[in-house]
């Protein structure tokens, strides 16, 4: 399938989490949700907010919108709302070493890279799911979030700084 990208998310609606394949073609998208396949026809009408759907000769209008860190979608008038997460990110989300140990949080590197940014200073009180640093890894930049809640205690790293996989980052004290 030359020139074609295939892309993976998983999609959570109402509790529920879906795999979700797409591979995007000229004005279709082949859905693959948890192994059933549906192409789509997709038109977009107005700035890529509403779209026309052809699912198996049925038409339907489908509006997304965000209202702050939520996506919500409406199909034919009945809204939900979505969280969408690339795969991918999900991967390296799940692969950050980030550990309780008496008491606090290591934030570790998922595989080798150079940070970005960082996003705490020691002393700053964090919540669970605060970005505290990016790393850039093959050439992608990831954003490693806080677990738990805390006090920074040690920022181990710099901006521009290499790190190898597993170098423990930040420290946080509960």
């Amino acid at each position: 399938m030359k020139g074609f990208k295939r892309l993976s998310y998983f999609v959570t609606i109402e509790g529920t989490t879906y795999t979700v394949n797409l591979d995007d073609r000229e004005n279709q998208v082949e859905v693959d949700v948890d192994s059933r396949k549906l192409l789509i026809d997709m038109t977009c009408l107005n700035e890529g907010h509403t779209y026309s759907l052809l699912i198996n000769n049925r038409s339907y209008t489908a509006v997304a919108s965000v209202q702050g860190e939520n996506r919500e979608v409406s199909i034919n008038g009945v809204s939900s709302i979505v969280d969408v997460e690339e795969e991918e990110q999900a991967r390296l989300r799940s692969q950050v070493k980030s550990r309780n140990r008496s008491g606090g949080e290591q934030i570790k590197a998922p595989m080798p890279g150079r940070i970005v940014a960082v996003h705490a200073a020691v002393g700053d009180v964090v919540e669970a799911g605060k970005s505290v640093v990016v790393i850039e890894a093959m050439k992608m930049e990831n954003e490693l979030r806080t677990h738990s809640g805390g006090t920074i205690k040690e920022i181990r790293v710099r901006e521009e700084e290499t790190v190898n996989k597993n170098d423990i980052l930040v420290l946080i004290q509960e």
